[in-house]
Formats: C-alpha cells, structure tokens, sequence
C-alpha cells in the first residue's frame, strides 16, 4: 500500500515539474520549456503510434489476411497502397528517390479531399443548419439579438480573410473598411477568450498539482 501511495505521489510530483517547465515559457524560451514541450509531443507521439498500431492496423491485416475472395483482398490492399505513396512525401526533391516523392501527391489529394468533404458537411449539417433552425423556432428579442450579433460575427470575420474590394481611385472602399475592422474585433475577442481559457486551465492545473503534493506530504 505503501508502495503504490511512494509512486502515486512521484508521479504527482513530475507532473508538477513538468508543469513547472511549460509555465516557464511565460518568462523566457528556456530550454526546459523546449524539453518538456519535446517530451509532451514525443510521449503522444509515440502513443498514439501505439494505439494505431494495436487498435487499426492490426485488425485490418488481420480481416485482409483471413479474406479467401480475391477481390476482397484487393479492396483491403487499397487503403495500404495509399499508404505507401503517402510515405513517399518523406523523399526530399532533392534526393535520389525524390522524383517519386511526387506520387504521395495522390494520396494528399485523397486526404485533403475527403476532409475537406467531412468538415463542411459536419459543419452544415451540424453546426450552421441546427443554429439556424433553432434560432428561427424561437425568435424572441434576446435569441433574435444574440443572432444577428452571430451572423454578424461570422460575416465580418470571413470578409477579413477576403481580398479587400478597390474603388476605381484605388482606395478601400468605405464599407468595406468598416466591415474589415468589425470583423478583426470580433476575431480579437475570441482570440482573446481562447488565451484566456487557455492561461486558466494551466493555473487550474498548476494549483491543482501543487495541493496534490501537499496533501500527499501532509499525509491527507
């Protein structure tokens, strides 16, 4: 018992330093900051290779193996073709095997096709379409205001990444400049909310381990 409560409080106690090691980057890029950051991606890195490893890839060769329809074993062979030419983006053009680095581009194009497919479709059909219906159910002053300040927001921030529309004398149009500057303080804002949620959940984290070890050391 004694033993699992020493290792349950060494691992507080690293996860505290840890901790320790990320909140430094506030003062200064020190390279603790780097180690722990290299650490965090390798860890996730490698877990996450380990998971695809055991969860995905091994089933699948296992299903494609255990196929006796020729045609089937083909279907199966076409995710892992894919995958060899993607691996091929790895070839720098200037290398010996980088004139075939450019076949990876097929699978690329895959990739970023169906994601792009998947990510408008998910966001129509479950973000903008729901909003927009529930926001038609029920207008009353408060959703109808807290809408339009939404469709406002949405708008605006797009326009900002659109290239600015000219006047024939070659200034910005008036509108347009206003509509540019509506959209960066909406982009600003969130911006600003992300941070400061992202600033709270490190303290929240850092308070939390900090009365971990101290609990742990006072014996509670």
């Amino acid at each position: 018992m004694n033993g699992m409560l020493d290792i349950e409080l060494i691992g507080i106690i690293v996860g505290a330093v840890m901790t320790l090691m990320i909140l430094s980057y506030i003062f200064t890029d020190s390279f603790l900051y780097r180690w722990a950051l290299a650490l965090l991606v390798g860890s996730s890195v490698g877990y996450a290779l380990g998971i695809v490893i055991r969860f995905v890839l091994l089933p699948w060769f296992t299903l494609a193996l255990g196929q006796e329809d020729l045609a089937q074993r083909l279907f199966f062979a076409i995710p892992l073709f894919l995958g060899i030419l993607l691996l091929l983006k790895g070839f720098t053009p200037s290398g010996a095997l980088g004139r075939i680095a450019v076949l990876g581009n097929i699978s690329m194009g895959f990739l970023i096709g169906v994601g792009a497919a998947i990510a408008i479709s998910g966001a129509l059909t479950g973000t903008l379409i729901p909003q927009v219906w529930a926001t038609g159910q029920s207008v009353t002053f408060p959703t109808l205001l807290t809408g339009a300040v939404m469709v406002v927001g949405t708008i605006t921030s797009l326009l900002v990444f659109s290239p600015r529309q000219r006047a024939d004398a070659g200034e910005v149009r008036p509108v347009m400049l206003w509509l540019h500057r509506i959209g960066r303080f909406f982009i600003v804002t969130a911006l600003a909310v992300a941070f400061v949620g992202t600033i709270t959940s490190a303290l929240t984290t850092l308070v939390m381990r900090v009365w971990q070890i101290a609990s742990g050391l006072m014996g509670g």
